[in-house]
């Protein structure tokens, strides 16, 4: 079973749960509702994911940088029409390139990126494959240890960011889902 955590629920937005370094994988104008993992916070070593908590509704219209060290109550995803805020600067943005509402399956280390179970299999969700919420996307290896990567949320996988067996730093978009 995953380790899971509601964000706090504040007046700007989803504030961390706990401490330790955030890495998000919902960005700029992504749809945040009500049960959508917005992001993982590393503590201890042990990947926690950060799900939306009941009653959040809006479209992600700032985020904390990706490797930040967060405490308990820092915003993390502030909440809006989809326009962030006149005058105000976005703290973290995702690539100008980034597909329009959707949301980025991040390397939650270094290492190398693997989009199969092993060298004979199919991809674990090519282009236009539908993935369901918490799915298995890719595996990051470091040292021979594996680390899932998984869909934020059901959706579909719109662009496919990096190449079977490439390196990738903490961080780094593997691939970007659009919701269901």
């Amino acid at each position: 079973m995953r380790d899971t955590r509601p964000a706090v629920s504040v007046e700007a937005g989803l504030a961390a749960p706990t401490v330790g370094t955030w890495w998000p994988v919902v960005g700029i104008g992504a749809p945040v509702r009500e049960g959508v993992v917005i992001g993982r916070i590393v503590r201890v070593g042990r990947p926690l994911d950060v799900v939306a908590p009941k009653g959040s509704l809006g479209a992600c219209t700032r985020l904390a940088a990706p490797g930040a060290a967060v405490e308990h109550g820092t915003l993390l995803v502030a909440l809006g029409d989809g326009v962030a805020v006149e005058g105000e600067e976005p703290e973290e943005t995702v690539s100008a390139d980034a597909p329009p509402g959707a949301l980025a399956v991040r390397a939650e280390t270094d290492g190398t990126v693997y989009l199969r179970p092993d060298p004979g299999s199919p991809l674990f969700a090519p282009e236009g494959d539908a993935v369901g919420a918490q799915a298995t996307v890719a595996l990051v290896e470091v040292m021979k240890t594996f680390t899932p990567a998984r869909a934020p949320v059901a959706g579909t996988v719109v662009r496919v960011d990096v190449e079977d067996g490439s390196s990738v730093e903490a961080g780094a978009a593997i691939l970007w889902v659009v919701a269901d």
